[in-house]
């Protein structure tokens, strides 16, 4: 009781010191007041203005990370699994652009250069490799497809499964591989050739 009856002396005489600072400056705790009103006013239009520049930013964002384009520096090759589960060994400066997420009726990613590819099977939703003037279809298999820029041939090497290859420029089917089958086709001549047999080990290696 003693100690408790010394803090509230204590708190009495410190109450009792500050109650006059507090007379002596009304008129700067009036203009506190107002610039604090002030403040506050103004704030809400700037914490709107903030909201909206970064909810844009973020929608814009999105839209931007909805392709995701990886490239194999030169001499590595590079080896990166797709949302799906799929495998992909890109080959030394080629590059693999894909959906961050697969959404609809088909998987499609588009590609410059060379990769192997081992695909998560799915009969309902086909994978799609699109390149230039090519594009490679199949459901789940193992396959190699090599379409450097610059060159009129692209090549495909189908290790097991099947793949379909259409032309895109004349939007029509070409063939579709059985394994062990490599299809070079010529997007200029509108021409391809097979060859088959013990192709593996010299289009995959």
């Amino acid at each position: 009781n003693r100690l408790l009856d010394k803090v509230h002396h204590q708190i009495n005489i410190n109450q009792n010191t500050e109650q006059p600072m507090i007379r002596r400056f009304p008129d700067r705790n009036r203009v506190l007041s107002v610039i604090t009103r002030v403040a506050a006013i103004l704030l809400l239009p700037v914490l709107s203005l903030l909201i909206y520049e970064i909810s844009s930013d973020q929608v814009q964002y999105g839209e931007n990370v909805n392709d995701i384009e990886v490239e194999a520096p030169a001499g590595f090759r590079m080896n990166i699994e797709l949302g799906d589960g799929t495998q992909v060994w890109i080959h030394h400066g080629s590059k693999l652009r894909y959906p961050y997420r697969f959404a609809g009726k088909s998987r499609k990613v588009f590609l410059t250069g060379e990769a192997y590819f081992k695909v998560a099977h799915n009969n309902k939703v086909p994978f799609i490799v699109e390149t230039n003037n090519l594009e490679v279809k199949a459901t789940g298999t193992t396959f190699n497809v090599s379409a450097y820029p610059g060159e009129d041939i692209v090549e495909t090497t189908l290790v097991e499964g099947s793949v379909i290859l259409f032309d895109k420029t004349r939007n029509q089917e070409i063939k579709a591989l059985s394994p062990s089958e490599c299809l070079k086709f010529n997007s200029e001549k509108n021409k391809y050739t097979l060859e088959s047999g013990d192709i593996i080990e010299k289009y995959i290696a």
